[in-house]
């Protein structure tokens, strides 16, 4: 069945490689259209973030941008001809992210755009704290006690840091990620998009199982978790790491009048993913993800945009492929975290099946042009909520209302040229509050 989809997709992708239609994006603003820039330009800085999950961060990010000539047609349609960046990227809490990646639209003036990424990436606390519809059900819970805790903080001093911090990794084991991808994008007209994609990514799982660590922002005192781990006493598929290869298709629906940072418009995508031997992978899996973004500009400088997803994984699914909801243009972590639910710490609800419904208020307070550098500042005022499942049909013949989990809050978002997006998010829960300082907007 697998196989017998992806042929089929494959074979409509290679249909319409070869029509005749013409990529004309949704048009922007003439408004923004004026402001947008020409040619060659790079934007870049120094990388200061913070997230309640991996602590702060440090690094570096440069942007290359080809955005063509006014006298180009696509130009005042397409949100660049050529977006590459090179990232070096560390947390104090051991996140590292270090990244080549490449955007081309309209290779060689067709319908095509490819889009390339290396990345060597290593979480040395990422998050485990179990996987299904028990994760939203149920409250966090010391093992050894059942006591069970309405707050993360509470939790942590009453368990994680009790008897001099010896079940502190708890939660937390160690992944390395290299991996790289290639999707490969064709428009038809001037709304349709198909996917053809291929990433290998090879994984290593460390629990943190009688292992030493320091407590502090740039070290401190040492201690040692005793015994196992949540994650290594379950041992969930995937709990020798390993090659996680798959090959992705998909489509997608696109009125929005500019990708980075819409005002109006709508984007429904479907994707689809298989992983087994014959792409090299030591799983068998495949995942279904369904996603639909709304934008609104009811008037001048207000943007209302809303977003609903849905995502469905079956078979020999590896635990840390579970918390992904694999759309289109960009695979995001959740349910938690600053994509997903950004008052809660990421990975902190996995399931099979998970949805999510979000909804921001955009709201441009003014710009500025210093040495034809565009800003413009936009506050943001933001609602998450989300919910997991055992089963694909659970959302909807037995939604646990009850259950869903929500976050709120609000933020800061700085549109460099247009099409580097900024922000700064502070997010609140019943659980826990979080902060995220990082690129693009959460929808998108």
């Amino acid at each position: 069945m697998k196989k017998m989809l992806l042929f089929v997709f494959s074979a409509l992708f290679i249909v319409t490689a070869f029509s005749t239609n013409k990529v004309t994006f949704a048009a922007m603003s003439e408004e923004d259209l004026a402001k947008k820039r020409e040619g060659w330009y790079p934007t870049g800085l120094p990388l200061v973030n913070f997230s309640s999950d991996t602590g702060l961060g440090y690094g570096l990010r440069l942007y290359l941008y080809n955005n063509g000539s006014r006298e180009d047609p696509a130009f005042a349609t397409a949100p660049y001809f050529l977006q590459t960046y090179i990232q070096y990227f560390a947390t104090t809490g051991g996140w590292q992210y270090h990244e080549w990646n490449i955007d081309r639209l309209k290779i060689f003036g067709s319908n095509f755009r490819t889009k390339v990424s290396f990345v060597y990436e290593k979480k040395l606390n990422a998050n485990y704290f179990g996987q299904g519809a028990d994760t939203t059900r149920k409250p966090l819970t010391d093992p050894t006690s059942g006591k069970e805790y309405d707050t993360y903080k509470d939790y942590q001093s009453g368990f994680l840091k009790a008897n001099n911090y010896e079940k502190y990794k708890w939660n937390n084991y160690t992944i390395t990620a290299p991996k790289f991808s290639i999707d490969l994008y064709y428009y038809l007209g001037e709304y349709f998009k198909f996917l053809l994609g291929y990433q290998v990514r090879r994984i290593d799982i460390d629990p943190w199982d009688n292992r030493d660590f320091e407590i502090g922002v740039f070290g401190g005192d040492s201690y040692t978790h005793v015994g196992p781990t949540l994650l290594s006493t379950v041992k969930p598929t995937g709990y020798d790491g390993g090659w996680t290869n798959f090959a992705r298709i998909g489509l997608a629906l696109d009125t929005r009048d500019f990708e980075p940072d819409p005002n109006n418009g709508v984007y429904i995508d479907y994707a689809f993913e298989v992983s087994d031997n014959s792409l090299g992978s030591e799983y068998d899996y495949f995942r279904s993800t369904v996603g639909f973004r709304g934008y609104l500009s009811p008037f001048r400088n207000l943007v209302v945009a809303a977003r609903l997803a849905y995502t469905d994984t079956s078979g020999e699914v590896p635990f840390y492929e579970k918390s992904y909801f694999a759309f289109l243009l960009n695979r995001y972590n959740g349910l938690g975290g600053y994509r997903t639910l950004r008052g809660y710490m990421e990975d902190r609800f996995v399931a099979n099946t998970m949805t999510m419904a979000n909804i921001e208020f955009r709201y441009k307070v003014g710009e500025i042009n210093p040495l034809r550098q565009l800003f413009a500042f936009k506050i943001i005022a933001f609602c998450d909520t989300g919910n997991a499942y055992d089963n694909a049909g659970d959302p909807f013949n037995d939604p646990r209302w009850g259950d869903y989990k929500t976050s709120y809050g609000g933020g800061l978002v700085v549109a460099w040229n247009m099409n580097t997006i900024i922000h700064v998010y502070y997010g609140m829960s019943a659980e826990e509050s979080a902060i995220s300082i990082n690129f693009m907007h959460s929808l998108e």
